[in-house]
């Protein structure tokens, strides 16, 4: 099976507050991002040489790598921008970052996604009002499928359709994912709810509800990457990446297959296999939240539970705390904020460092971090190791 890399290392870590950043711009916020995860692997800004990001969705901006490089004053050997779509896109970041320190095109390289999606957007509206188009718009909103919530409801419906699942199987996640974020002092949600609190959320889009939907945020996360001689040398551990692979089986939601024919579980296999892991390995997983029913969906095609069963393995605390394989500790999408994805491999490593306080999942050495953008329509799984110490 082919390999992300072998011997390249994460070695810092960054976010920005969450939730409303009045007055800041998507440069800003992502610019923040590098310098904390600089600051926390030791590195100076002058020490950066390769930058990957993704442009802001709300205001898509293209060459937006030269954008942050010209606002931070860098002059990078490696600049490039990702949009795969969703998690996978971060993920996408790395792997792009490993080949490239690899093979000496840069030694230091920051992966950043952050925009003002929340303070950004117009007064008085809902939702992540996107600029760019995905390419099936034409097919989907003569039918009034537009946007993300309509199609990830119709998959929530199949899912209810064709394994008997119901709101109890959605709320156990939505619950357990705020006991997460509450435990998150950067979180943007953090009130508790109850699996009633649940059931009595607005309708979105049936069978969704408010408390099954992610949140609209402003924030910014990153990640700094170093070859693990460098890393060595400056008497850092770092977090390895031990694989990565993903599959694309459509891109509009006119043409998505059924539950079982997207491509997370073979990406799951690949990833695993190419770790040599099995999912009981896994100590921690950080999953694509965006809605309720992506995990549940998401647990199935890894292997955690068979298909059908992830509501009641959710509800069994199998995902939470002091469970079998906690899930998105930092609060998620849902919980913590929408920051593409970023901030689920942020949590990943702070997990696999022993950092995470509160939250922390004890001797915790593998962690899983999946994704999808659009509907499911590619979908990537990665593994991360901590590294040991010499």
């Amino acid at each position: 099976m082919p390999r992300v890399t072998e011997d390249v290392a994460i070695v810092g870590i960054g976010e920005t507050p969450v939730g409303r950043l009045p007055g800041m711009s998507s440069v800003e916020i992502q610019a923040q991002a590098v310098l904390a995860a600089l600051a926390d692997a030791g590195f100076a800004l002058s020490d950066l040489d390769g930058i990957i990001n993704l442009d802001p969705y709300a205001t898509p901006n293209s060459m937006f790598s030269t954008t942050l490089s010209e606002y931070l004053g860098v002059r990078p050997r490696f600049s490039t921008t990702i949009d795969v779509g969703g998690t996978v896109t971060g993920m996408t970041m790395l792997q792009q970052a490993a080949w490239a320190i690899e093979s000496g095109f840069c030694t230091v390289a920051a992966c950043v996604y952050g925009e003002n999606t929340l303070t950004g957007r117009a007064d008085n509206t809902q939702g992540l009002h996107m600029q760019n188009l995905l390419g099936g718009e034409e097919w989907e909103e003569p039918f009034g499928c537009q946007a993300m919530v309509i199609p990830y409801a119709l998959v929530a419906q199949r899912y209810f359709d064709l394994y008997g699942a119901g709101p109890d199987d959605l709320g156990a996640v939505a619950v357990t994912t705020r006991a997460h974020a509450l435990l998150n002092d950067n979180a943007q949600m953090r009130k508790p709810i109850t699996l009633a609190d649940h059931h009595a959320s607005r309708p979105i889009s049936s069978p969704l509800r408010l408390l099954d939907c992610s949140l609209i945020s402003d924030g910014g996360g990153a990640v700094i990457l170093v070859s693990g001689t460098a890393a060595r040398k400056r008497g850092l551990r770092g977090v390895r990446i031990r694989s990565m692979a993903m599959r694309t089986t459509h891109n509009s939601a006119a043409v998505m297959p059924d539950i079982s024919g997207f491509g997370m579980a073979e990406a799951a296999r690949d990833a695993f296999a190419s770790a040599g892991v099995a999912v009981s390995d896994i100590d921690v997983a950080q999953l694509h939240d965006a809605f309720t029913i992506s995990v549940l969906v998401t647990l199935d095609a890894l292997g955690f539970c068979p298909p059908g069963e992830a509501g009641a393995y959710v509800r069994s605390g199998a995902t939470s705390l002091g469970g079998r394989c906690p899930v998105n500790t930092h609060g998620g999408l849902l919980s913590q904020a929408h920051v593409g994805g970023m901030l689920h491999i942020v949590e990943a490593v702070r997990q696999l460092r022993g950092a995470a306080g509160r939250r922390q999942v004890p001797d915790a050495r593998l962690a899983a971090v999946s994704g999808n953008g659009g509907v499911f329509s590619v979908c990537g799984v990665m593994v991360l190791e901590q590294e040991r110490a010499a």
